[in-house]
């Protein structure tokens, strides 16, 4: 699974949690985790360090995309 897809399944996890009634302060920490466990599950053949690091990208990814957009929409 490419790195732009999780980000995308990452983003939604986390949105749909945050619904449920996540408090908005642990959302970086929840999509860090989202993408350590799909990185985990899409493993494959990669060394486990990559896994690691594609899953904290992916997760950072997500929750700078969401800083970011809510920023420009309270402006």
């Amino acid at each position: 699974m490419h790195i732009t897809l999780i980000v995308a399944i990452v983003t939604g996890l986390t949105e749909v949690i945050k619904r449920i009634g996540l408090p908005s302060k642990f959302a970086p920490l929840t999509a860090i985790s989202i993408g350590l466990i799909i990185s985990f599950l899409n493993r494959g053949a990669l060394p486990t360090d990559i896994v690691i690091m594609t899953g904290i990208v992916a997760g950072l990814t997500s929750a700078g995309l969401y800083s970011g957009t809510k920023a420009v929409i309270n402006k």
